[in-house]
């Protein structure tokens, strides 16, 4: 089959640590290339056009926003919006172009908005069948626009021949939101083998904490953070926190840390590499997601593909996930007493003693599994 994969998101480079929603697409483009598809993928233009592994085309559509992801980008901002006007113009006509010269018989469209509006306007002048893949923050955000949010997004996924979310109460949101039917599809990706330990790992030693995402509100870093002030002096001294990522919180975050005094036991850090974050996952004793809202995030199935039981906050799915597989532990709510429960719970629980549930689990989150269900190969 000759794929077309419409995509906002995709890394630079193979190993591009600011890429994150981008890599699973990345593997879902070279899991569908394995078996024998030809798979062309437009991303936002951040380099020319170029041959990837596996045959892979990558021809990216004008984009004048820089280095920034469009994710992140504030719709406040006039000049934002001269920059999303051109490349919905420049996307559609590339998306036009690359059907056509490539004779592409199915667009994938990752996400929403705005590959979902390129793909609609391939169904629409081409008559070439495209799906959605929803993200939660996708949905969320477009939705939120005055007037005209939801009345794209129902455009979007009627005329869509399937619609696809990330999250299974996504799912649901999506179906009430647009009135189309949505599947399930998780997002995840491989990790490459971890070759190095980052802790050193001996009995009644510290117990190492990572956390992993955009330092965003909605992802929660602050809380975790809060969360650990809110600890005991003798528990919070048998504890390190190592936090990696990028976003508009970082300075308040380090700021933070400070204020509560808790230099020696959280470091926040930049991004991390694939292969920095395999390693550091495969040492920590549990990966923290300490979110306000979430889907089902891939950092989720990266700590199940390295055998690392999951402390989260009961939002989207993975507090049921979390709950009926055992692969973790919950907080009983979203704040910092909450999660500081929820750590100390953790303190006293063998990062082994979560193995079972978390092979359990990764069986359902895994790239093979999600091109496999697109592919329609799944019972």
């Amino acid at each position: 089959m000759r794929v077309h994969i419409i995509t906002s998101s995709y890394p630079a480079y193979p190993d591009d640590p600011t890429g994150t929603a981008g890599h699973f697409v990345r593997q879902f483009a070279l899991e569908l290339a394995n078996r024998g598809n030809s798979v062309i993928v437009q991303p936002a233009g951040k380099k020319p056009a170029y041959e990837a592994e596996n045959g892979l085309s990558i021809i990216p559509s004008p984009w004048l926003g820089g280095d920034r992801e469009l994710a992140s980008m504030s719709l406040l901002n006039p000049f934002n919006w001269l920059v999303f006007l051109h490349y919905f113009v420049s996307g559609v006509r590339n998306t036009l172009k690359l059907n056509r010269e490539h004779s592409i018989e199915r667009v994938l469209c990752a996400w929403a908005v705005p590959s979902g509006v390129f793909g609609l306007a391939g169904k629409l002048v081409q008559n070439i069948p495209y799906d959605v893949w929803a993200l939660g923050s996708d949905i969320w955000k477009i939705r939120k626009i005055p007037l005209f949010g939801k009345w794209l997004l129902k455009i979007i996924m009627k005329h869509a021949d399937r619609v696809f979310a990330d999250g299974l109460q996504l799912a649901e949101e999506v179906e009430n939101l647009t009135g189309t039917s949505c599947q399930f599809l998780c997002s995840s990706r491989k990790l490459p083998l971890p070759h190095e330990k980052m802790f050193a790992s001996e009995p009644g030693g510290l117990t190492h904490l990572l956390f992993v995402g955009r330092y965003h509100p909605n992802k929660g870093p602050d809380l975790l953070i809060r969360a650990i002030a809110c600890l005991p002096d003798d528990v919070r001294g048998a504890i390190r926190v190592d936090m990696f990522g990028f976003g508009p919180l970082r300075e308040e975050l380090v700021s933070l840390v400070a204020a509560l005094g808790l230099q020696n036991r959280v470091n926040v850090n930049g991004p991390l590499t694939a292969q920095e974050f395999s390693n550091y996952l495969d040492s920590a004793s549990f990966l923290v997601i300490p979110s306000r809202i979430e889907s089902i995030p891939v950092v989720f199935s990266d700590a199940l593909q390295l055998g690392t039981p999951v402390i989260a906050m009961p939002v989207g799915d993975l507090g049921a996930i979390i709950r009926e597989s055992g692969c973790g532990i919950v907080a009983e709510e979203v704040s910092p007493e909450a999660l500081a429960t929820a750590i100390r719970m953790a303190l006293t629980t063998e990062k082994d003693s979560f193995a079972e549930g978390v092979d359990k689990v990764y069986e359902r989150f895994n790239v093979e599994h999600a091109v496999s269900a697109w592919l329609g190969l799944n019972p």
